[in-house]
């Protein structure tokens, strides 16, 4: 990810309730979000703050409702939004919330032609979806554990991710080089990883000895050693250094 946050909420204060409980649901999904309640500190100029997060974030998220078309904030972040979306082909994901085709057209026909998301979903099944797009379909995916941020140390082997969730079971880049074809692409460091990539992480690993040595247990290097080499990375060749495969 080249920005800091993958997703920037913009809603009208009246449907706070709701983007509030979205926003929890994508953060758990292991998403980062600009969120007013969430990213806002006191003594900061709220317009700065507000720029800030348009600007840094990879997608934008409209949580379009009647109140939404009629506040000034919400179209001051549609405008920049809107123009992001035109200009640099930012993705907006258009959300409706009590509101229908005809009433978009008849205040802005650009967003009624972008494929949206109806509330009526509700937000846990409408985050899965957004968290899809965002993670590019990989269907397992390193979440960050809500106590530090190991998506490094874990291609190192030194550290452990979730799987697809906050709840979900740890995993090492050892295990994942176990996983199963239906597994791959897996999304981690932010982006989608292929089996090759994840067991060049390994021979690197192996090779460097950067990994901490409780995740790997007695026995398991020589099995890593061998997916290894049936990739194409032999530890044992002469001559053999992963850095020369990027």
């Amino acid at each position: 990810m080249t920005k800091p946050y993958h997703v920037f909420i913009s809603y009208a204060t009246e449907d706070e309730a709701y983007a509030n409980e979205l926003a929890r649901t994508l953060q758990w999904l292991g998403l980062s979000v600009w969120f007013a309640p969430i990213a806002l500190e006191i003594g900061g100029k709220l317009l700065d703050s507000i720029n800030a997060g348009l600007m840094a974030s990879q997608y934008g998220l409209l949580l379009l409702s009647p109140t939404y078309v009629s506040k000034k904030w919400t179209s001051y972040e549609l405008d920049v939004l809107h123009r992001q979306h035109i200009e640099e082909d930012k993705k907006l994901l258009p959300i409706w919330h009590g509101v229908d085709k005809a009433q978009l057209d008849s205040w802005n026909p650009g967003l009624s032609g972008i494929v949206a998301l109806r509330s009526t979903e509700g937000p846990s099944a409408i985050a899965k979806k957004i968290a899809n797009v965002v993670y590019q379909g990989c269907p397992v995916v390193g979440v960050d554990p809500s106590y530090e941020n190991p998506q490094w140390r874990f291609l190192q082997g030194r550290g452990e991710l979730y799987l697809n969730n906050r709840d979900g079971g740890a995993f090492n880049v050892f295990h994942a080089a176990t996983f199963p074809d239906s597994a791959y692409p897996i999304y981690v460091y932010e982006r989608p990883h292929s089996r090759r990539d994840i067991v060049l992480a390994v021979a690197n690993a192996l090779y460097y000895r950067s990994y901490d040595e409780l995740s790997l247990m007695d026995g398991d290097r020589e099995r890593m050693k061998a997916i290894c080499k049936q990739h194409g990375f032999d530890l044992d060749a002469p001559g053999f250094d992963p850095a020369i495969y990027g």
